[in-house]
This record gives C-alpha cells, structure tokens and sequence, in this order.
C-alpha cells in the first residue's frame, strides 16, 4: 500500500514520527514541571535541606533493605545526594504504576491458565529426561519454576544469517493451514515486509487466522493508529503492546522485546532477527553487512512458543475468549535428537530467568564458552561468572561489534570489555558490518538462542524470549557459525583499550554507573 506511492509514504512516516516527538515532548514537561516545583522550593533552603537530609537518610535505608541487585540501587543513590527531592518523586512514581501493577496481575492470571493446558507428552518421560542428561538440574529449574517444559523429537534448523531465514519463513507461512502468530519488537513498514503482507493476505483468503504484536517503540509505523487500521482493513488481527503516550509511566519501560513466529501447531521461530531490510540485508541500510541469526522448531516444543504469545496477547483482555483452542491441537512427532526448551522471561516474574540460564551455562562450561552479543552492560554476577569461566580454564571466547549502533550502550560496553580482556577472555570485533545475534554455546553440549541481549534492559526490564537446546543439532550449528563469524573478526589485545577515542572511554566511565537504567 505504502510504498507504491513514495510521496504518501514519506508523510505517513513524518506523521508517525511527529507524533512520537510530541508524546516524548509532554513526557518531558511533566519532568520539568517536577523539577520547577523543587525549585520554587528555594526560599525554604534551610526546611529544604533539613528535609532533604532526612528523606535522603530514609531512602538509603530503604534502598538498602529493599531486595533487589546493588547496581541499580547505586544507579539511584547518586542522583539523589545531587537532586535528592527529584530523584525520590521521581523513584517513587518509578515503582508505584497502576498500569504496571495491573499489567503484572493479568500475566500472573495468564500464565496460571495457560499452564493448566499441555500437550500429551509433556508429563510423560520427564524423569527419563532428566536421567539422560547432565543438565537435569537446568530442566528442573525451568519446568517446575516456570513451567517451561523439556521436548524431545522436535526438529530444529539454525539460521546463520537473515538471507537464508527470509525464504523459509515465507515458505512456512504460504503452507498455514490454521494461523499464524507474530510477535515483534521491530516491524519495518518496507520491501521485505510487503512480502510477508503478501503472503499472509494470500493466506487470509483461505480462512488462515493471522494475528500480529508489534512493540510501541520499537515499531513507530506499524503500531500507528493509521496502519493499524490499514491491517484491520486486510483481515489482519493486530495489537500495539504499550502504545507510546504523553504519560511518565513505568509501564513504557518494560517493551516487547520478543521475536515470536507461530505456523499452526507446526512450526515456530525466533532468534535475534527483526522484521526489516536490514536484518535481512535488502537495500540500503545503516551498516554494509547485518549478521544474525535464529531457529526453526518443529513439534510439541511449538507449544511454549503459543503459550508465551497468546500471554501477551491478551495481556490487555479481560479473558481469553476462545484463544483456549489454540493450545488444544496436536504436534508431529519427529525422529530427531535432543532437546528443546524455549522460555521466556518479562519484568514482573521476579525470577530473572534469563540471566539465571546463561549463569548457568557460564557456570558449568568445562572446556569452552562461546559468547555472541551486541551489547554489553553486565551486572557484577555475570561479569565475575564469565571472568571466573576464563580463570578455571575455559576458553571464554566473545564476538561483539566493533562499530556503534547506541552510542552510549557502545561507549559502557568497552569499559566491560576491559576488563574481559585483562582477565583472560578472548574478545573479537566484528569488522564486517554490525552483528546482533544473540547466542551462548558450551563444550558441544548445550546452547541458547533467542532475542536476550547481554544489558540490564534485555535481562531485567523487557519481555524477552529464547530455547536452550540440549544434546542438539543446533548446539553444533551455533558453534560452527561462531567459527565462521571470527574469520571476519579482530582479537582485541590488552591495552586496545586506551587507543579508543578518549571521548568514547570517557562517556563509557562517566555513564557505566548509570546502565541499570538505561
């Protein structure tokens, strides 16, 4: 629709972004009207001061005692021994959102009734499982804390880079039969995606349900009211999760990280890749080369996949409706070794899930640690476990990018890298363009793929997903790419780090404090 007529195209970009600007605009009247008030406060110094020295006493109190990780509570300490009022109202309407509390209700509701419905396999053979590998304690954690359950005789593909996933997928949704699931952070209104518009129109016309989620900032076009009617217009069922509004809230915090493709109950994807050009290296983009990846799942494991989008999709719903049918169908059988586990993790299961599996990973790796990552802003429990990992004898080996995509993520992340490379960890750039995949693989035995980036917002803020693969083919495909991928590497050297422009290791030092917030 759009891009047959550039000239609309061009204005319906500017609208939607005008927009985002304004909403981002009143966001930011509302702090300075906040910061107005304190200061009008002035004239009062002495209460002021006296005031602000016992509330900045109470709130340390309070930080200390609260349960939670050390680096966020300093994120906020130091902003409040400068601005000690502000940072509190500002702490304080942080952590008490209605919208999010209401938000962390429903999904509590909605994992508890989606739980009560899986597929017949899935309490049969767990203690065979369990037996059969040595990650039995991993499979424990997941199923009986999170109801993430363990599948065997799943077929699986690993997709090195996003011109080998783009045909696949394609051909995947032109066979749907029943529907078609798509959760995404980014949606880019462009050449690739009218393609995919045109297949799942194609299969619209032949009774084939399509649902589409789209993040509200991630994607500014797609989760437009006017393309959103656009959609609704072509048969398209589709949300925005967490629509970007004038209103400081703690609600717009928590994004829809996720990469979810659902074909009927036979096949799912997810890994790094967004839907855009980009990602797929069509056109002209931002760098000469996009590296990524993702997984193809085929069998009962598909049923987490439908779990955790039908979570979020009625996130906002009183009820569920009839969406009850789409976790009662049935799952082919495959001859394939291993086993899948995908997951998913969000901001109000104060489990930390993902973080927990790549600890453990880190953990018990033996012989070697493959890391791939496009940012890194680590807490201290990851940072010590991977330095921990190269000191007992791991070969820890991590590929990040050598260019910046978020300047200030990019200035932080070389300070961590510092100091992998000072304790022993082998880190390569990535020369060839920008590289987003997001992947742990160890010792030829386990790995995980999924949208999990290595930073405080992937692990602790947003709604994420992933698969841990166990004794899989995909375990060996993860590690070939990784080799792969360092042919177009440079190994950085103890003391890079100060040949870096000293505006980059400046703005990385003064802001590291600041990550858990950003």
């Amino acid at each position: 629709m759009y891009l047959k007529n550039k000239r609309r195209f061009k204005l319906f970009y500017r609208n939607v972004y005008s927009h985002l600007i304004i909403n981002f605009f009143f966001i930011a009247v509302q702090i300075s009207l906040l910061i107005l008030f304190i200061i009008r406060l002035q004239k009062y110094l002495e209460v002021y001061f006296g005031v602000s020295i016992v509330l900045s006493a109470s709130f340390m109190i309070l930080l200390i005692n609260k349960k939670g990780k050390n680096e966020f509570k300093l994120a906020w300490i130091i902003p409040m021994v400068f601005i000690p009022l502000f940072s509190i109202a500002v702490y304080f309407m942080y952590h008490t959102n209605s919208g999010s509390r209401r938000q962390s209700k429903r999904l509590k509701e909605l994992r508890a009734e989606t739980g009560k419905i899986l597929p017949p396999a899935a309490g049969q053979g767990l203690s065979e499982v369990d037996e059969a590998s040595k990650y039995s304690d991993l499979i424990h954690y997941m199923r009986n804390n999170n109801s993430f359950y363990p599948y065997k005789n799943c077929d699986v593909k690993y997709f090195s880079c996003g011109e080998d996933f783009f045909p696949d997928l394609l051909a995947s949704i032109r066979s749907a039969k029943k529907f078609i699931f798509m959760e995404y952070f980014i949606i880019e209104v462009d050449e690739a995606w009218t393609e995919i518009m045109e297949a799942l129109e194609e299969r619209i016309e032949h009774g084939v349900e399509v649902r589409i989620l789209c993040d509200g900032l991630g994607s500014p076009v797609a989760s437009s009211n006017t393309y959103q009617k656009y959609l609704k217009s072509k048969g398209i069922h589709s949300k925005v999760f967490s629509k970007i509004i004038p209103v400081f809230s703690t609600y717009l915090n928590n994004r829809d990280h996720r990469k979810i493709i659902v074909i009927d109950e036979a096949t799912a994807y997810t890994g790094g890749l967004n839907l855009a050009n980009e990602y797929f290296n069509r056109g002209k983009n931002r760098f000469p080369y996009w590296k990524d990846n993702a997984v193809r799942i085929q069998g009962e494991a598909v049923h987490t996949m439908i779990q955790l989008f039908l979570q979020n999709w009625n996130i906002t719903s009183k009820t569920m409706g009839e969406d009850y049918q789409f976790l009662n169908g049935t799952y082919q059988k495959y001859k394939a070794s291993g086993i899948t586990i995908p997951y998913g993790d969000d901001f109000y299961n104060n489990k930390d899930v993902a973080e927990n599996i790549y600890l453990y990973i880190i953990n018990n790796a033996k012989h070697y640690l493959n890391i791939t990552t496009p940012y890194i802003l680590l807490d201290n429990q990851i940072q010590e476990a991977i330095l921990f990992a190269a000191e007992r004898g791991v070969e820890v080996s991590m590929i990040v990018p050598s260019v910046s995509d978020h300047f200030l993520p990019f200035c932080i992340g070389k300070t961590f890298l510092e100091t992998f490379v000072n304790g022993g960890v082998k880190v390569y750039l990535y020369q060839k363009g920008f590289i987003h995949a997001k992947t742990f693989v160890s010792d030829d035995q386990i790995a995980t793929v999924g949208s999990v980036n290595l930073d405080y917002r992937s692990l602790f803020h947003h709604f994420e997903n992933g698969v841990v693969f166990i004794d899989s083919p995909i375990v060996a495909a993860a590690r070939k790419d990784f080799e792969n991928t360092l042919q177009d590497c440079s190994l950085m050297q103890k003391g890079d780090y100060k040949k870096i422009p000293l505006h980059i290791r400046f703005y990385g030092r003064l802001f590291r404090v600041f990550s858990p917030l950003m």
